[in-house]
């Protein structure tokens, strides 16, 4: 008896170091994912975005205590980043005033640390014509370099080299936008991971019970199963385009318990890995006696659809965001639909109902970038849409991930109005054209009630 509560305690301890060790490993494994990105993208990337952009050192700096967008991506979270053209396969990689207490990355990620007064000699030596630094007017993610770091930057280079001071923000959007296979791989397991939470969350809707909230906080939680930090935006949390039952005062409310006739449309984001997604999923409640959704509304998901497949086959890498808008109006038009350019404003709104009960579908467009951060407003890249008009010159390049996103509005006899379908899958563009990185939002989730 007394031999097999030994063998008993010994087995529960190795389950219980197993588990501490399998924890362990995926930590570790996660850093070695992080830090295997950063070597690739240094060797892979980093010289054609510094050579393509006429730039021989690229200084990034971070002040102690201040979040950088940028952090994750070197490793580093203060002190003064430092990459040099000298010629070769291979940008040479410095770190100054790094300080103690900082470190993320190997340090085989980098050449060398060292102090911050060592950096005026530094650059002396190397006598770069043009330096990039994180401050843009254009781009949020390259505007870190705070008025305090300029000046002490300047102070540290010296007059001349002052001068040579350029916006790194084309070299950090072509750093970024040029993906390697480990990211893409991220990327596509995240999404695919959100998908199947979403879809098992919208499904297992119970109506007249489950509410706005018990489907965020649920699927909230299977993040925090799979070791990823929950985003806890409560504004992404899904919302009724319709109901036939309820008042938008009733539902807006994040207490709302989801009832038969209500079509939902949810947009979510997850971030993990230095990876961030945003996309969407929709769900319709049946009512008593119904077997599918509504025929105009199945209508209006139908013509949704038909535009994507006009869309993609105009996005492809070489043209610029701005030519791509073109060009998918144009074939979109032909199509029969109708362009309202939305601008994000309150106008809007009057642009769509001017339409009213006319029978062809409106669209409105949104491709925006994701893949670090699947906020439209601070990634970096390609991006069209008529009020994103500062990313329309950068061109579509190999591997771009983005958003498939539009708006398709069709007038639904039933309801007595537009109603305006929010379509929004995240992609990449290769050589092949936009493909499909996990199974796209095909069909409106069915719950009965």
């Amino acid at each position: 008896m007394i031999k097999k509560l030994k063998i008993t305690v010994v087995l529960i301890l190795w389950c219980l170091g197993q588990s501490a060790l399998a924890q362990y490993s995926t930590a570790k494994a996660n850093h070695e994912l992080l830090n295997l990105i950063r070597k690739e993208k240094f060797d892979l990337i980093l010289p054609g975005a510094m050579r393509d952009n006429g730039v021989d050192m690229w200084i990034h700096v971070i002040r102690r205590g201040d979040t950088d967008a940028f952090a994750i991506d070197f490793g580093i979270t203060m002190g003064y980043i430092v990459f040099s053209d000298r010629g070769g396969e291979r940008i040479e990689r410095t770190v100054f005033g790094f300080g103690c207490c900082a470190e993320i990355a190997d340090e085989s990620v980098y050449d060398d640390f060292l102090e911050e007064e060592a950096l005026t000699k530094f650059v002396a030596d190397r006598n770069p014509k043009k330096i990039a630094v994180n401050m843009s007017s254009l781009l949020t993610h390259a505007d870190g370099l705070s008025h305090t770091n300029y000046l002490k930057l300047k102070k540290l280079l010296g007059d001349g080299y002052s001068k040579r001071l350029v916006s790194s923000e084309n070299v950090i959007t072509d750093f970024r936008v040029r993906r390697i296979q480990p990211e893409i791989r991220t990327f596509a397991n995240l999404c695919e991971l959100q998908r199947r939470i979403m879809e098992t969350a919208l499904g297992n809707i119970n109506p007249g019970t489950t509410t706005i909230n018990d489907v965020y906080w649920w699927s909230e939680d299977q993040l925090l199963k799979q070791g990823i930090q929950a985003s806890y935006f409560g504004g992404r949390t899904p919302g009724v385009l319709h109901s036939e039952v309820s008042k938008p005062s009733e539902y807006r409310s994040f207490d709302y318990a989801f009832q038969p006739g209500d079509f939902v449309s949810w947009d979510w984001e997850v971030v993990h890995l230095n990876m961030g997604t945003d996309y969407k999923r929709n769900v319709y409640i049946l009512r008593e006696g119904e077997t599918e959704i509504p025929a105009s509304l199945k209508h209006a998901w139908q013509r949704g659809l038909e535009a994507r497949k006009v869309i993609r086959k105009e996005i492809i890498v070489g043209r610029t965001a701005g030519e791509t808008q073109k060009a998918v109006v144009k074939a979109l038009e032909k199509a029969g639909f109708v362009y309202t350019p939305f601008e994000d404003t309150p106008r809007d709104r009057e642009i769509v109902e001017a339409l009213k009960d006319n029978p062809k579908s409106g669209i409105s467009l949104d491709f925006h970038c994701v893949g670090n951060t699947g906020n439209s407003e601070v990634a970096v890249g390609a991006a069209f849409a008529p009020f994103r008009p500062y990313r329309s010159h950068f061109k579509i390049q190999p591997n771009h991930l983005f958003s498939f996103e539009y708006i398709v509005h069709t007038w639904v006899p039933e309801w007595g109005k537009r109603i305006a379908i929010n379509f929004e899958d995240n992609h990449i563009v290769t050589h092949n054209g936009v493909e499909w990185l996990y199974p796209p939002n095909e069909k409106i989730i069915l719950v009965k009630p």
